[in-house]
């Protein structure tokens, strides 16, 4: 994972704020167990994407409140456009909804990001509102679209 994070880092910085956090090994080992630790507390829940045995990307629930999780993902430029990502989304939201653990689905993108928004739109998430200034990228500063996307399963 530290190494495609490396490898990734100046395409990613673009749209993400935390790539250049990344500076050794133990800043994804602690991340790590970060992650580990919010997942058994029921906070957010990350996975990694595997695509033909490698390491594509992350999917994530950044947060899980009450009955609604907050989605993230980034995938490594090699495999976009082909689908992953979507695949990945809609796997998470299928599997927590199944699972009657949440019902509603958020997508936060910067309004710059046009493939995180293209992505929420496919999934056929419903743009809610536009926050302004809400998301800060290096030294930039960004409204984002919000999305959400409302899935009750049947009782």
């Amino acid at each position: 994972m530290f190494s495609l994070i490396q490898q990734e880092k100046a395409r990613l910085r673009q749209t993400l704020a935390w790539p250049d956090k990344v500076r050794q090994i133990e800043d994804t080992l602690a991340t790590i167990r970060k992650n580990r630790e919010d997942f058994f507390a029921g906070r957010a829940a990350v996975y990694l994407i595997r695509w033909k045995d490698e390491i594509a990307g992350v999917a994530s629930f950044n947060s899980l409140k009450e009955s609604q999780g907050e989605i993230g993902y980034w995938m490594a430029e090699r495999f976009q456009g082909q689908g992953i990502a979507s695949q990945a989304i809609q796997l998470l939201i299928d599997s927590f909804a199944d699972a009657d653990i949440l019902d509603t689905f958020i997508i936060k993108a910067a309004t710059v990001n046009q493939r995180s928004n293209a992505l929420a739109q496919r999934l056929g998430f419903a743009f809610v509102d536009r926050l302004p200034a809400a998301e800060k990228i290096g030294e930039n500063v960004y409204d984002q679209n919000r999305y959400r996307y409302q899935r009750h399963v049947p009782q």
